[in-house]
């Protein structure tokens, strides 16, 4: 018998349906939240501790982990979810909890292309970095991303429902959409906003940097360029499978034949 909570609308499968998905989804979150999410704290703490000595960088790392350690505190909730393999936490939450995951995402993202925007600068420009990008001036950069992160959220308030899982026990917290023109809009955008414009950005600005420290009789070249390559496959291994997945359900949304038994993967 379905949720009482859960809206008219269901399907077959989940990967909150399968017990080895869940299990291993949930040992993911936690051991992200135990390592991630103390770490995250210690950063925010030490900075404020030492407000007077604040500069450019100091306000990046506090923001990147302020989105990082919001992201993080947000996971038990979905351990719960996951081991549960039930939503019981309502519409409300449901909604909620998915739009703050997606603004600190995005905000995670657009942090770190703020950061390698600055890196250039400082590399490229060193003379002329206290003109360009001074404390005020990041300031309200900063703020224009958050606001930014917000309203490009929105969508996560208006597409998640609760739903009911077909013909097994309980229910989900997941997208749901009347038109295809829905999901591809949706899924699009995240891939945009939250992947290859920062990730583009980002890397012409670590080419632009690599670029320059070889013109240069830098000591330590070959390790800068060691660092910078590793920055930029990491945001690439972590945020593309998640892109991938969305791309998938793109692809189901515009070629829907074949596709009646499809899995969602995504939450």
């Amino acid at each position: 018998m379905p949720h009482s909570n859960c809206s008219s609308t269901s399907f077959n499968e989940t990967i909150v349906s399968s017990p080895a998905a869940t299990s291993l989804g949930a040992l993911i979150l936690t051991v992200v939240f135990l390592l991630g999410f103390p770490g995250n704290l210690f950063i925010i703490w030490s900075i404020l501790a030492r407000a007077r000595k604040q500069n450019v960088t100091t306000l990046l790392i506090l923001n990147l982990a302020i989105a990082d350690g919001s992201l993080m505190a947000l996971t038990p909730f979905f351990i719960a979810y996951l081991v549960m393999m039930d939503w019981t936490m309502g519409n409300v939450m449901c909604k909620i909890l998915f739009y703050l995951c997606l603004a600190n995402m995005y905000a995670s993202i657009h942090l770190i292309m703020l950061m390698s925007i600055y890196r250039l600068v400082s590399v490229v420009w060193p003379n002329r970095i206290s003109v360009i990008i001074g404390k005020r001036t990041i300031t309200r950069v900063l703020a224009v991303v958050w606001l930014l992160v917000m309203v490009a959220s929105i969508p996560a308030l208006i597409y998640r429902e609760v739903k009911c899982k077909g013909n097994a026990p309980g229910s989900v917290c997941d997208s749901f959409h009347d038109k295809d023109s829905e999901v591809v809009l949706q899924y699009t955008l995240e891939l945009v906003l939250g992947f290859l414009i920062p990730y583009t950005i980002i890397l012409v600005s670590y080419i632009c940097i690599l670029r320059r420290i070889r013109q240069t009789k830098f000591r330590r070249r070959i390790r800068s360029e060691k660092l910078i390559l590793a920055i930029v496959l990491t945001f690439c291994l972590f945020w593309l499978p998640y892109h991938v997945v969305n791309m998938v359900q793109v692809a189901w949304a515009l070629f829907p034949e074949g596709s009646e038994n499809r899995i969602l993967v995504n939450f």
